[in-house]
C-alpha cells in the first residue's frame, strides 16, 4: 500500500486524484482496533474477485466507476455515490472507468453483534 498512515487529529487529502489516479496505489488511511479506513484505485477493467470483509463496509465512489456484485444483484457506483454492506457479506468490484474509492470496514468490537436501525 502506498504513503503511510494518518495520525490522529491530522487532516487527510481523499479528494479526487484526476490526472494521477493511472500512477497512484490503494493507500491504508487508518488502521485502528474496529475502523479500517482505505483509499482503493481501481483501473478501468480490473477485477477484485469475490471476498468478504469481517466487518460492515462502506465505498465511497471519489471518482471514476465501478461495478459492486453482491446478493445475486450487480449495481452500479458513480462519483459522489455510496453503498454499504454487512459484516461477512460476499462482494466483487470491477472497474469499468478508472476509480478512486474510499472503503470503511467497522468492525464490532469482541462479543458485540451489529443490528441493523430501521429493518
Amino acid at each position: 500500500m502506498g504513503r503511510p498512515l494518518v495520525k490522529p487529529g491530522e487532516p487527510v487529502d481523499v479528494r479526487r486524484l484526476g490526472a494521477e489516479l493511472g500512477t497512484r496505489v490503494n493507500t491504508l488511511l487508518v488502521k485502528t482496533i474496529n475502523v479500517e479506513i482505505i483509499q482503493l484505485v481501481i483501473p478501468a477493467g480490473d477485477l477484485i474477485p469475490t471476498h468478504e470483509a469481517h466487518g460492515e463496509i462502506i465505498f465511497h465512489c471519489l471518482e471514476g466507476q465501478v461495478l459492486l456484485s453482491a446478493r445475486g444483484k450487480t449495481h452500479e457506483l458513480n462519483a459522489g455515490q455510496l453503498f454499504y454492506f454487512c459484516t461477512n457479506e460476499p462482494f466483487s468490484i470491477r472497474g469499468i472507468a478508472p476509480a478512486s474509492l474510499l472503503v470503511t470496514i467497522i468492525t464490532p468490537k469482541q462479543g458485540q453483534s451489529v443490528e441493523l436501525i430501521g429493518n
